[in-house]
């Protein structure tokens, strides 16, 4: 009790605390220098003799210790041996032994003295028994927790409301910090119980464990503070007096104080299980995970539980609880989902008299609404569409009652999606229509001078419109390239007025090419060629923070209009097309700066657009010149995007096979292309062929070869090149049935190792694709095993009529003679 006082004395009063200094260091030091002189001489090491904690900072320290690691090992050895220890081992370990030697003897040390000096000690240590002995040092909790299995560990998190996921030591670092945390909240809630003036104990201050060098302190505190009290016997008069004045009484306050203080604990306990609760729920729905739905259903449950069992609504789940278990309902895609979805939001929406309502501790919130209609959005039909519009036209209604459920423009973004998905004029008009609300609840609000907080969240922008003209592209209507290009011009005007965040970018124009290339109008290709010319004088629209925007064309905004071009029956659009490419590659080697480039798809399109022309001249060397073209490109830039593929080069042998309308000169032009090309695809530079690749070149010997035997020859070999690599498809099947007549089909199977269709003295046209051995079609695509025959060489179908004698007799088909030429395209369909 003295030690106290005088230290909250000299704390208060300074000048105490000078002379308590002046005269304790001295003392401290001569009274303890005769007994360290004895633990000395009894080998004690490496023992720090401290004053208490309390008095550290007034005290000096005295430490006593012998440096080890200064001796030689002989030495530590010979020290060893004095000792009866084992002297075997490093010099580590010899000092590691002799420290734990002399700790373990430094508690059974006796201090010599009189008896007069025992005595005296005895007298001064009355009430040495009453002080308490001194806290063990608490094992940390990580060590504790590594005992524990996995198993107890998640049971453990999962008590208190913390996630589940990761390994051991994951798990006990989690469950650590959250013991921790409740321990801290634990001392807040006690604090009111400590009393603001309490006895030191000299005991516990210390930082060593050993009893009897605690008694021995105590004892040269007590000598000191009896020679104190009888010098100065008013100190504790006058800090009482003190500390009567400083110190508040004691009063109610405190009391709620306490009560507050451990509200406020539990409340964070409380914020800090729904927290990892809903991180862990976050997380999934982000990823879309499948187990998404399941985890929030079951935080919902598990929150609901708990806050039952704890009685505190501080565990209830709130909006952004709710919210993610919608977008998770959203994003499973099911209908039955869906409704349980709505069948929340109705239940939050509801009022308060009803008994399933949960509107009394959830504030419904836009974003909730924004997660229904983006569930509604995601099933990609018209009924859906319809109710997503509906809930936005809820919106629209509830928020004159609140400012939490007012629409934005995320909102309306997301309705007008739903509609884009149907694909249809009437779904396009119906997101025209909800644009055009947009635009009008948007004025309205400027003239009412609402906050301005609502009026940016409000505010259209390039999305929104760029939605709708994706919906008009994707309809297929005859005027939906006009739809889309007036919705341009609308852009562009509003991105010169202040009040609108909506100026046209490259993805505009580009949707409005493909408006445009999906209309399948007459003059579709010139509107969006003209759409690109626009595009390539790179216009300017001022943005909204200053600056401006310069709009540039991309690779797909030429490969939209080439695709434009290749899909029109016009007699110029394969060489309009190919002016396009043309001028891409003129532009990407002469400008040093230029970043756009003709990859695989822009070839492909302009090959396409050649090989289905019908007023091209000697348009197969015209498609391999494009082909080189591409090599070329490809071997200087070494980029992948002009890495010649397998469409490609199948493009130029399709060409080459719908050359036959041509001359004489035109079509063995046609077929030294097929053979070049083709042998180009056994080489394997870049692509090797397919199935698809045998049936066009089989395509070209049918097609550019007279009947004969160098053509028979000459198809047989391909056909028995193709089943060696078992490619053989079922447009291979039809054109060797072309190339080959009837009497020599089947001989030329039976040769190959299929002598089944002429031991049974079955018709050529009866041989089916899945009849062939399963080594001829085993490297063949899903896509190419269906048995494309042709009408020529098709069953006849039977109808049904009634019988009579005369129909009894078997009336043979007619089978066209395969000499005669005929030309399909891929498809099958003739030209």
């Amino acid at each position: 009790m003295r030690v106290s006082i005088l230290l909250l004395h000299g704390i208060i009063a300074g000048s105490y605390c000078d002379a308590f200094t002046s005269i304790i260091a001295p003392m401290i030091t001569a009274l303890s220098s005769e007994r360290t002189k004895t633990c000395l001489g009894r080998g004690v090491s490496r023992e720090d003799v401290r004053l208490p904690a309390s008095a550290k900072n007034l005290g000096e320290t005295i430490i006593v210790e012998e440096d080890f690691t200064k001796m030689k090992v002989e030495d530590l050895k010979d020290r060893l041996r004095e000792l009866n220890l084992t002297v075997g081992g490093r010099k580590n370990e010899l000092i590691e032994r002799l420290n734990g030697y002399y700790l373990s003897q430094s508690s059974s040390i006796v201090e010599p003295g009189t008896e007069e000096d025992q005595e005296e000690q005895q007298q001064n240590h009355i009430g040495a028994d009453d002080v308490p002995d001194p806290p063990r040092v608490k094992e940390p909790q990580s060590t504790e927790l590594q005992l524990l299995t996995v198993p107890i560990l998640k049971e453990r998190l999962r008590e208190l409301g913390l996630p589940l996921a990761g390994r051991k030591a994951d798990l006990i670092e989690r469950l650590s910090a959250a013991l921790m945390e409740d321990e801290e909240s634990e001392k807040a809630d006690t604090m009111s119980d400590v009393p603001i003036v309490e006895e030191i104990d000299d005991s516990n201050s210390s930082p060593v464990a050993d009893n009897s060098k605690e008694s021995t302190l105590m004892d040269i505190l007590d000598d000191i503070l009896d020679d104190m009290d009888e010098d100065d016997e008013s100190l504790e008069s006058d800090l009482e007096d003190e500390s009567s004045s400083i110190l508040p009484p004691l009063d109610d306050d405190n009391d709620d104080a306490e009560s507050s203080t451990s509200e406020s604990a539990f409340a964070r306990r409380a914020k800090r299980k729904k927290y990892w609760k809903t991180q862990e729920v976050r997380e999934l729905v982000r990823a879309n995970d499948p187990r998404a739905l399941a985890n929030a259903e079951e935080m919902i449950a598990t929150l609901e539980k708990m806050a039952k069992e704890e009685d505190n609504d501080e565990y209830l789940p709130g909006s952004l609880q709710y919210t993610l278990l919608i977008e998770a309902y959203a994003k499973s895609g099911t209908a039955d989902a869906i409704r349980r979805a709505e069948d929340i939001v109705n239940r939050i929406l509801g009022s308060d008299d009803d008994e399933q309502s949960i509107g009394k501790h959830v504030t419904p919130s836009a974003q909730m609404l924004n997660a229904l209609i983006g569930a509604y959005a995601n099933m990609g039909n018209p009924e859906a569409a319809a109710k997503a519009t509906a809930i936005l036209e809820r919106m629209e209604y509830l928020k004159q009652f609140g400012k939490s459920l007012r629409p934005t423009v995320h909102s309306y973004s997301i309705a007008i999606s739903a509609w884009t998905k149907c694909e249809s004029a009437t779904a396009a008009a119906n997101a025209e229509n909800i644009l055009n609300r947009l635009f009008e609840g948007y004025d309205e609000l400027l003239l009412s001078g609402e906050e301005s907080k609502y009026v940016e969240e409000l505010k259209p922008n390039n999305i929104v419109v760029n939605s709708v003209i994706d919906a008009w592209a994707r309809s297929g209507s005859p005027d939906a390239g006009e739809r889309s290009l007036a919705l341009l011009h609308k852009m562009e005007v509003q991105s010169r007025m202040d009040d609108y965040d909506v100026r046209p970018d490259t993805i505009s124009f580009n949707t409005c090419i493909k408006a445009f290339c999906n209309s399948n109008s007459a003059d579709a290709p010139f509107k969006a060629e003209e759409v690109l010319s626009k595009l390539e004088t790179n216009p300017q629209y001022p943005k909204k923070h200053g600056g401006v925007l310069t709009v540039r064309p991309n690779r797909l905004s030429y490969n939209t209009v080439i695709n434009a071009w290749a899909k029109s029956s016009l007699p110029e659009s394969a060489m309009r097309a190919e002016d396009l490419l043309l001028r891409m590659i003129k532009t990407f080697k002469s400008d040093t700066f230029a970043t756009i480039t003709p990859d695989s798809v822009t070839f492909a399109s302009v090959l396409n657009a050649l090989a289905k022309s019908r007023t091209v001249r000697f348009k197969a060397e015209k498609c391999y010149s494009i082909l080189k073209a591409m090599i070329e490109l490809h071997e200087d830039d070494g980029s992948y995007d002009t890495k010649p593929n397998i469409i490609c080069y199948n493009t130029v042998l399709n060409a080459c096979a719908f050359s036959a309308r041509g001359m004489g000169e035109e079509k063995r032009q046609a077929m030294k292309v097929a053979v070049g090309t083709f042998n180009k695809m056994r080489q394997g530079k870049y692509v090797s062929p397919d199935a698809v690749s045998y049936g066009n070149m089989l395509k070209c010997c049918a097609n550019l070869m007279p009947p004969g035997n160098q053509r028979n020859a000459m198809a047989s070999r391909l056909f028995m090149s193709g089943s060696d690599e078992g490619l053989i498809g079922g447009m291979a099947l039809d054109e060797i049935r072309r190339c080959v007549p009837p009497r020599a089909f089947l001989p030329l199977l039976a040769d190959m190792g299929y002598d089944d269709p002429i031991r049974r003295r079955r018709k050529a046209h009866a041989v089916e694709l899945r009849e062939l051995p399963r080594k001829w079609t085993a490297n063949v695509k899903r896509s190419d095993m269906a048995s494309r025959q042709r009408a020529s060489f098709a069953k006849p179908k039977k109808t049904p009529e009634r019988r009579t004698r005369r129909h009894e007799e078997k009336v043979k088909p007619v089978i066209r003679r395969p000499g005669l030429l005929f030309e399909y395209g891929s498809s099958g369909k003739d030209m």
